[in-house]
C-alpha cells in the first residue's frame, strides 16, 4: 500500500470518527464515491475503532460476570471426566484457565474453557480447534503441549501442561531487559517456531502474552489459535501459506491477531508465511530491549499506519546499553518488506547466538546486594549452629543436582545454607531460593524498574 493511499484512508477514517455513526454511511458515499476498496478500508477502521480494545489485545478483556455468562465459572472439587478442578487460574473475555489434577496420570494439568459467548460463535469455536489442532501436532519443549479436548454442556475445552511462572508480558511490564535474557527468551521462541514452520504452521499471533517463562527460565510458547496450517508446506521459506486473515471485526468482536504485534502483511489482510512471524518476534523483541513497542499510535488507525509507514528508533536511543549489532538484529526482523527480514527462525537465532555470552555481573547491583543479604543471614546461622557442626561424625559427600537450568539461562551466583538444607542462586529471572530436600523454590524477581545490561 502506498504511503499516500494510506493517507487518504487515515484522514476519512478520523473525518468520519468525528460525525454520529448515523451520518456516517452518507459522508462516505460522498467521500469514496465509486472508490470500493478505500471505503472498505474505511469501514474496516470504524469497525475496529468500536471494539478497540479487543482488537488491540485479544483476550484481555475483564474477567466475565454470572450475567454474561449463565455457567461463567466451575466450582472447586467439581470433576470433568479424570481431570478433578482445584482452582481457577485466570479468565477474560474468552473463557477460562483451571487448574486441576489428573486421576490417570497423577499429575496437574491446565483446564482452558472456551466462554459460553464464544462457544456459540462458529468462528470462535473453529479458532479453539485449530488451536488444539495445530499444538498437539507439535512436540518441542518450548511450546505448551495440548494433552486432551473435550466439551461440557456446549462449552470445549483444552487440557494442557500445567506452567507455573509468568508470562513475558508480565515480566517485561514496560522496563527493558538484559541482553543476554532477550536473547535466551528469544532463541528459545525461534525454536519452537522453527519447530511449528518445519511442520508448515505459522502462528500468525506471537506477543508477549503468549510467551510463558517457567520459573527455570524455558520459554512455552502458547495459543496457537490463530494458526494457519498448509498440508503441502514443503518449503516453509518459499512457499507462502493461504492466509484467512480479516481485518475486520467478526460480530463478536474478535479479531485475527493482535494489532500492534502484526507484520504489515497481516494487518492488511495480504499472504502470511514464516516471515510474518520473524516480524511480530521482532516487535517482541523491540519491547524486550527497549521497554517499549516500536509501532505506537492513540488509535487503531494510528498503529496501523505506523507499522505500514513508519521507521522504528533504534532500541539503543531509547535504553542505553543496547549494542548496535543487537540494533541491526532487531530492525532487519522489522523489514516491511518480507524479503528483507531473516529468512527464518533458525537464521534469526543464528544471530543472536554470540549475545548468550555477554552476560555482565556488574550491570546487576540489585543481585550483589541480595546474595550480600543471604550471606549474612548464613553467618549468624552457621555461629549458632557451630558447635553441632564441629562434633558431627564427618560423612562422605555425595555430589547432587539441584538446579536445571538450560544453557541459555544459566546460573550466574550461587549460596548454600550452612545446614546444607537450602541453596540460592541467580539467573536471569531473579533469585531462588530452593528447599533441597522436597524442591520448594521461592522467586525473588529483580525491580520492575530496572533497565540493566
Amino acid at each position: 500500500m502506498l504511503v499516500e493511499r494510506w493517507q487518504r484512508i487515515e484522514s476519512l477514517f478520523l473525518s468520519a470518527l468525528e460525525k454520529p455513526p448515523a451520518e456516517r454511511a452518507s459522508f462516505l458515499d460522498h467521500a469514496c464515491s465509486t472508490d470500493h476498496a478505500l471505503r472498505r478500508e474505511v469501514e474496516s477502521l470504524l469497525a475496529h475503532e468500536s471494539l478497540a480494545a479487543g482488537f488491540l489485545e485479544s483476550g484481555d478483556s475483564p474477567m466475565p460476570t454470572a450475567e454474561a455468562s449463565p455457567r461463567a465459572l466451575l466450582s472447586v472439587g467439581e470433576s470433568i471426566g479424570p481431570y478433578s478442578i482445584l482452582e481457577l487460574v485466570g479468565a477474560g473475555g474468552m473463557g477460562e484457565v483451571y487448574k486441576a489434577y489428573d486421576q490417570r496420570l497423577q499429575r496437574n494439568v491446565a483446564i482452558k474453557f472456551l466462554s459460553h459467548r464464544f462457544a456459540a460463535d462458529a468462528a470462535s469455536f473453529q479458532r479453539f480447534e485449530r488451536e488444539a489442532r495445530a499444538a498437539s501436532s507439535l512436540s518441542h519443549p518450548n511450546i505448551c503441549t495440548v494433552h486432551d479436548m473435550g466439551e461440557l454442556q456446549g462449552r470445549p475445552y483444552l487440557v494442557m501442561e500445567l506452567l507455573e511462572g509468568q508470562s513475558l508480558k508480565d515480566r517485561i511490564a514496560g522496563s527493558a531487559l538484559a541482553t543476554g535474557e532477550l536473547a535466551s527468551i528469544s532463541r528459545q521462541v525461534c525454536a519452537a517456531l522453527h519447530a511449528a514452520h518445519e511442520k508448515g504452521i505459522v502462528h500468525r499471533d506471537i506477543k508477549p502474552a503468549n510467551i510463558f517463562l517457567n520459573r527455570g527460565g524455558q520459554v512455552k510458547v502458547l495459543d496457537f489459535g490463530l494458526a494457519k496450517r498448509d498440508r503441502e508446506f514443503s518449503d516453509p521459506v518459499a512457499h507462502v501459506a493461504a492466509s484467512t486473515l480479516n481485518p475486520t471485526l467478526t460480530s463478536t468482536g474478535t479479531v485475527m491477531g493482535t494489532l500492534a504485534y502484526m507484520s504489515p502483511e497481516q494487518a492488511v489482510g495480504a499472504e502470511v508465511d514464516v516471515r510474518g512471524d520473524i516480524f511480530s518476534l521482532g516487535v517482541v523483541m523491540y519491547e524486550m530491549a527497549s521497554g517499549r513497542l516500536p509501532f505506537r499510535g492513540k488509535t487503531t488507525a494510528g498503529i496501523l499506519g505506523s507499522i505500514l509507514t513508519e521507521s522504528p528508533l533504534k532500541p539503543s536511543s531509547i535504553c542505553s546499553g543496547v549494542p548496535a549489532k543487537l540494533d541491526r538484529i532487531i530492525l532487519k526482523a522489522l523489514e516491511k518488506n518480507p524479503a528483507n527480514r531473516y529468512a527464518s527462525a533458525a537464521e534469526l537465532s543464528a544471530a543472536l547466538e554470540p549475545w548468550l555470552h555477554s552476560r555482565r555481573m556488574q550491570g546487576l547491583p540489585w543481585m550483589a546486594a541480595a546474595f550480600a543479604a543471604i550471606a549474612l543471614s548464613a553467618v549468624f546461622v552457621a555461629g549458632n549452629r557451630m558447635g553441632r557442626f564441629s562434633s558431627a561424625i564427618r560423612t562422605e559427600l555425595t555430589p547432587r543436582q539441584v538446579t536445571a537450568n538450560p544453557v541459555e539461562d544459566p546460573i550466574m551466583q550461587a549460596a548454600l545454607s550452612p545446614d546444607g538444607t537450602t541453596v540460592a542462586y541467580g539467573d536471569f529471572s531473579g533469585i531462588h531460593l530452593r528447599r533441597i530436600d522436597s524442591g520448594e523454590t521461592r522467586l525473588i524477581p529483580p525491580p520492575k524498574d530496572f533497565c540493566f545490561r
